[in-house]
């Protein structure tokens, strides 16, 4: 949802009442954040702006006077806390006390829990300001204000959405969805773009709206000069460390993606990680004391996390440039992994001599390597390296996308004895400067001389170009079969699933189940609301079916708006549980969204039936399923009918 007119209308439809109608921001906020940070010029505007509000003065000389500043006698005037202080930390000061008082203190019960939030966002405040810094940005208290009022959508959307995002995390399933695509399906908008417009709705400053909405976007897009697109790399990857560290701002399992590009605007070298994150919770924790909020502390293995995942989302570096070569290893003639990677660890072998070659493969999900080829055969043995838990040369290795010798040592002893190996050199195995794996050399008593790495490179090079085009084509593969709206299984495979399903049955003796859903009164949703909101219907849906069925069990979009479903090894009372959970499910969710479907409920009606081996194919059983259906809607709909019971 690129167009600003587009993207304010939904943010229109998703509140109730019109933006403009919203409470307006503090206007001490919104003044503070417009004062330079200019400690000799604005003692006395900082001054006006917090001793307009009697409220403000008495949060922010309790502050001030609390045992975290630790004077000896007792300040009774802004004026003087800001001479003692500093601009910085007398504004700080004063837009905690504003924003967690009349901003997050009235967000809503229930699901969305406002000092775990409000913990998120004064880490992202803290890391962006010192990130700031670091890299030497000119005006770190922006970066600050930006930070802390990143999230801020999540907040009007608790206290001002027609449904509230304590709701939405009610309902929220293990869709597979990041968060973001989630949040466009209930509300039809997400978060960022309804922090955007209300934040320019507010006028606040331009970087505020602008960190709100590109922080989950690729900046480059957005084709902003380079400063500016620093600056909001700098608040996303505050949100990203604060992610990693287990602080978000909902307690929802997720990270925010990072886009490719930060690591470019922010060099993560230059920030000194253990230092940054034991300072931010030092800062925290003080903070947090005064409002009663108790934050974790920092540790090595954190900072050792944090770097590393920050180099393996990086997916635009810059290849190495190997030299290519004509050479019968070069790995072209297969689009199968265990047909190139072998038949190129045996050319390797045969032309450069290597006594042990093993590959290992990135798996993302476990952020782990796995080894999956060696030469000789009995070198491959369940191994798997936790990406987080490497260290020393080789990941200053992975970092610099280098092959890099790990000699026998005592540091490297554990590794070696692991991969069972005396001595070896790591060589990425690359494409587009992206890792998808390491190719080990193992040597005996000489050493592995730096020329074998360089000639292993090149083809670890090819080798990263056959991978990344063999999973290319897994994943066009799979896409064909993908339903692009629901992420379910499409029409082309439930004929491929039936078939095998309807083989094995009669093979082994083992039943299962086969159900039809249709969304009841399907054409209202598009007629009355528009076909956008009707995609998000399938979309919630289908997210309900996935995250109530089991890994085994297939999913499918039947068609338009009636979905398919076959649960293995389930008899009558099984499939008739899963058909009536389903259906609950649903009408729950659509209670929850009642306020977006005015007028309108979103219900299901579904028809089960069960595999007899006196069915000459799928064909008669899905019939069966699909009149069970139609006497579900015939009996009024929002119901659960079952073939054999009738």
């Amino acid at each position: 949802m690129d167009d600003p007119e587009q993207t304010a209308r939904a943010v229109r439809a998703a509140l109730r009442g019109d933006v403009g109608e919203l409470p307006p921001a503090p206007a001490a906020a919104v003044k503070l954040l417009r004062l330079a940070n200019d400690d000799d010029s604005d003692v006395a505007a900082i001054a006006r702006v917090i001793e307009t509000e009697p409220a403000l003065t008495a949060r922010v000389l309790q502050v001030v006077n609390s045992a975290f500043y630790g004077f000896p006698r007792r300040i009774r005037s802004i004026s003087r806390a800001v001479t003692l202080l500093g601009f910085s930390a007398v504004r700080q000061a004063a837009l905690h006390a504003l924003f967690f008082d009349d901003v997050v203190g009235r967000a809503g019960k229930g699901g969305f829990d406002r000092i775990y939030f409000w913990q998120h966002c004064l880490l992202v405040a803290i890391l962006s300001r010192s990130i700031g810094v670091r890299i030497g940005h000119p005006d770190p208290d922006a970066l600050y204000a930006a930070g802390l009022l990143h999230d801020l959508g999540k907040v009007i959307l608790e206290t001002h959405g027609r449904v509230r995002y304590s709701d939405f995390l009610a309902a929220s399933t293990n869709s597979g969805n990041p968060i973001r695509d989630d949040e466009q399906t209930f509300f039809g908008v997400s978060h960022d773009q309804v922090g955007a417009v209300v934040c320019e709705d507010w006028e606040l400053p331009e970087l505020i709206c602008r960190v709100q909405s590109l922080h989950h976007c690729a900046i480059t897009d957005s084709g902003l000069e380079e400063a500016r697109a620093r600056e909001v790399a700098i608040v996303s990857l505050a949100d990203f460390i604060a992610w990693t560290q287990g602080i978000g701002s909902v307690d929802l399992v997720g990270c925010p993606l990072l886009a490719p590009e930060v690591p470019m605007l922010v060099t993560v070298d230059q920030l000194e990680l253990p230092e940054l994150l034991e300072q931010a919770d030092r800062e925290v924790t003080e903070i947090g004391g005064f409002y009663g909020v108790r934050f974790p502390s920092v540790m090595q293995l954190r900072a050792n996390m944090v770097s590393t995942a920050i180099g393996l989302c990086r997916h635009d570096a810059p290849p190495r440039p190997y030299g290519r070569r004509n050479s019968h290893t070069a790995p072209h003639h297969s689009l199968d992994p265990d047909e190139f990677i072998p038949s190129t660890l045996e050319a390797l072998q045969t032309e450069f001599g290597v006594e042990q070659l093993l590959m290992m493969q990135i798996e993302p999900r476990r952020r782990s390597l796995i080894a999956t080829h060696a030469l000789p055969s009995a070198l491959l043995v369940p191994v798997e390296l936790s990406i987080p838990a490497l260290a020393g040369d080789l990941v200053h290795g992975l970092r610099a996308r280098r092959p890099v010798l790990v000699p026998e040592s005592e540091e490297n002893r554990p590794l070696l004895q692991q991969l069972g190996l005396r001595q070896a050199a790591a060589v990425p195995v690359l494409n587009n400067g992206r890792i998808l794996g390491l190719l080990w050399i193992g040597g005996g008593e000489q050493p592995l001389a730096p020329r074998l790495l360089e000639e292993v490179g090149v083809v670890a090079g090819e080798l990263g170009i056959a991978l990344e085009r063999s999973r290319s084509f897994a994943r066009e593969r799979a896409r064909a079969q993908i339903d692009a709206l629901t992420r379910l299984h499409n029409r082309s495979m439930i004929d491929e699933h039936l078939d095998q399903t309807f083989v094995h049955a009669r093979e082994s003796g083992r039943g299962f189940a086969l159900g039809l859903l249709d969304i009841d009164r399907f054409k209202a949703f598009n007629d009355r609301f528009g076909h956008q909101t009707g995609d998000d219907v399938l979309r919630i849906v289908a997210d309900t079916m996935r995250a109530l069925t089991r890994p085994s069990d297939f999913l499918a979009r039947y068609g338009g708006e009636e979905f398919l479903f076959v649960l293995h090894d389930t008899g009558g009372s099984g499939a008739l549980g899963y058909a009536e959970r389903i259906r609950q499910q649903i009408e729950r969710r659509g209670q929850l969204l009642g306020e977006r479907f005015v007028g309108h409920r979103l219900t299901a009606s579904l028809g089960v039936a069960l595999y007899d081996p006196s069915q000459p194919d799928p064909k008669a059983l899905i019939k069966a399923a699909d009149r069970a259906l139609y006497r579900a809607k015939e009996r009024g709909r929002n119901r659960v009918v079952a073939a054999w019971m009738e």
